[in-house]
């Protein structure tokens, strides 16, 4: 058939139908939603959280134990401390890490054989000195399992209790055992404390842990701690970062006196036992930005009083097999204008999405999967919730509210002619539906020259977007919406078939391209292949779109299994501060940064998480190369990813 008759055949067909939908639309009074998608109104303030109660004083601490007077005698021998006797509190700190270290120790490849009378204490690992006192011990691995020689493998030694002057006590990522010591509490001056991931970990966070009212850090994830968290907590004024995350199986309900903490930027207590209500107290931590409470055993209904955290960018409220929150949506969450990320799948919560919700332009991603939702999701949030973040358990899809339809105008009156027959009104309930021709094709063909085509339909694109529109208008109109799938179905089938046979004439006609639109935002930098199949090399600052699959593995996986990664590697000249993102609508992201250009370098930062879509690194850099490894948290994880990389001077 040539093809300009397949064209005008085709476009005679789109045209009768889509003339049969507008006419249907009409016929039936398709219900307009638009009132219920425009009525994106200011959002009532949140109510005021309670004033939480006053957090228990927790017990003192018990004594450290006494150090054995041999440690002191090889403290003062001149070598581990100059001028012992003008330094006495480094002596003392001296003698208590070496108390601590047969308490504290690691394996064949042991980190700890420094720390010996022999050799000045400045030189230990791990150790900093700051005014004459041990500052700092951070003993964190870095490495992963697959060099398990490396880890500390004892337990927390009490003894570290007596370093009154530390401020920082970082022993993550190790295979430590046993339980948190009380003494802790002692060390007033802590500011970071850093316990996870040590699964090995058991028994109750200490009371005693709400003492240290310097604390601005604490991370206790990734453990197999018991019991509850402790309300005296909640005497953490300072505390900004608070992570119990996969502290399994933490039971009990989350304490009303966290709500005291209102300097804490992150909170994430997710992937626990935990029970009850979410505490409507937690609305005064005005300053979060990130809040996880997903997958627990929580219930009830989700507190008004959250519209309150207008700096939170991340929000997971996800349920947990037969838990999860209840009632319906509270439409105070449209305050929170800032909100990039909304979990509330696998939840019980039902009752129409608040229009509000609409007022969230910065979201992302939208989940409300596996809930018992009715009504439609708000037009403004169309690119942050897919199909399947919309399914309820009934199988219900959510559909997207009708886009708001301009009003018609009136039209101005004429006087008819008696040769002209009066016009008919133009409907107001819908806008007639115009197919709009595309550019008139140009001829390429050696042979003589041959009529020009008839003016074809509309591009497939532009097709299916009006009946999607469509469809979108008649969602809660079951036979009609079917209607219009059915016909969306059969028009996409035709337009293939159309490429299929234009594909095979050898007269093709060559519609004249359309240029490419400028993009907004161009990346600073070019992606060029190396020779390694699995790496890029980045020329500054770039946004980057990948995909995970299995012939590039990591080269710092947790385990024995396959974790797909990509590797993107650059060089600075001068110092930079480089920022690095990796986000993923389909895993859980996770992110080294490595020294050195190429794929088996130390691992100089690292950040990702079980429940999140985004991975960040941001790191002051020297001059020299660095090597970004894109990988995921789990296992034989496929899927697509954003990398961007933001280097300022």
């Amino acid at each position: 058939m040539p093809k300009h008759a397949i064209r005008t055949a085709t476009s005679l067909a789109l045209v009768a139908m889509l003339s049969i939908i507008a006419v249907s639309l009409l016929i039936t009074g398709a219900r307009d939603a638009t009132a219920f998608n425009t009525a994106e109104r200011a959002v009532p303030p949140a109510p005021a959280a309670p004033a939480p109660p006053t957090p228990p004083t927790p017990p003192a601490a018990p004594a450290p134990p006494a150090i054995p007077a041999q440690y002191t005698t090889q403290c003062s021998n001149g070598t581990a401390v100059p001028n012992p006797a003008d330094n006495a509190g480094l002596v003392a700190d001296c003698a208590a890490l070496l108390a601590s270290k047969s308490t504290l120790r690691g394996t064949s490849n042991d980190r700890l054989t420094n720390w010996s009378a022999d050799r000045a204490i400045s030189d230990w690992y791990g150790v900093t000195i700051a005014n004459n006192r041990v500052s700092k011990l951070e003993l964190r691995s870095t490495r992963l399992q697959q060099h398990l020689e490396e880890f500390l493998v004892g337990a927390i030694p009490p003894e570290l209790g007596n370093l009154a002057s530390l401020t920082h006590l970082d022993l993550g990522r190790n295979a430590l055992k046993g339980e948190i010591p009380a003494e802790l509490g002692n060390l007033s001056n802590l500011t970071h404390l850093d316990l996870g991931p040590n699964v090995g970990l058991t028994g109750p966070i200490p009371a005693e842990l709400g003492n240290l009212s310097n604390l601005t850090h604490l991370d206790i994830s990734f453990s197999t701690l018991k019991g509850e968290i402790p309300a005296e907590l909640g005497n953490l004024s300072k505390l900004e970062y608070l992570s119990l995350d996969w502290a399994s199986p933490l039971k009990g309900e989350i304490p009303a006196e966290l709500g005291n903490l209102v300097n804490l930027t992150h909170l994430d207590l997710g992937l626990n036992h935990l029970t009850g209500e979410i505490p409507a107290e937690l609305g005064n931590l005005v300053n979060l930005t990130h809040l996880d409470l997903g997958r627990n055993h929580m219930t009830g209904e989700i507190p008004a009083e959250l519209g309150n955290l207008v700096n939170l960018t991340h929000l997971y409220l996800e349920g947990y097999i037969n838990y999860g929150h209840t009632g319906a949506i509270p439409a105070e969450l449209g305050n929170l204008v800032n909100l990039t990320h909304l979990d509330l799948y696998e939840n019980n919560l039902s009752g129409a999405i608040p229009s509000e919700l609409g007022n969230l332009s910065k979201l992302e991603r939208l989940n409300l999967y596996s809930n018992h939702l009715t009504g439609c999701v708000p037009q403004s949030l169309r690119a942050a919730a897919s199909a399947y973040a919309r399914e309820q358990r009934s199988g219900y899809t959510l559909p997207f509210c009708a886009a708001a339809a301009p009003a018609t105008p009136t039209p101005t009156a004429t006087t008819a002619s008696c040769a002209t027959a009066t016009p008919s009104p133009t409907p107001t309930a819908t806008p007639p539906i115009v197919i709009e021709p595309t550019p008139t094709a140009t001829t390429v063909l050696d042979a003589p020259a041959t009529p020009t085509p008839t003016a074809t339909p509309a591009a497939s694109g532009e097709v299916m977007d009006k009946l999607n529109e469509l469809e979108t208008q008649v969602a809660d109109t079951p036979n009609l919406s079917r209607l219009v799938a059915e016909i969306a179905d059969l028009v996409a089938a035709l337009l293939a078939r159309i490429a299929e046979l234009e594909g095979g004439d050898t007269g093709a006609a060559t519609a004249t391209p359309t240029p490419s639109p400028t993009p907004t935002a161009t990346p600073t930098s070019v992606v060029a292949a190396t020779d390694a199949p699995c790496t890029e090399r980045l020329a500054g600052s770039a946004s980057v779109s990948g995909a995970w699959a299995d012939g590039c593995v990591s080269a710092n996986p947790p385990s024995a299994e396959d974790y797909y990664a990509r590797f993107y590697t650059f060089t600075l000249d001068a110092a930079a501060q480089a920022t690095i993102t990796l986000s993923s609508a389909d895993a859980a992201p996770y992110l080294y940064l490595l020294n050195g250009a190429g794929t088996g370098g130390a691992i100089n930062r690292q950040d990702g998480a079980a429940t999140t879509s985004s991975a960040a690194i941001t790191a002051i850099l020297q001059p020299g190369s660095y090597t970004i490894e894109a990988t995921t948290y789990y296992s034989e994880t496929t899927g697509d990813f954003t990398l961007e990389l933001e280097l300022a001077r």
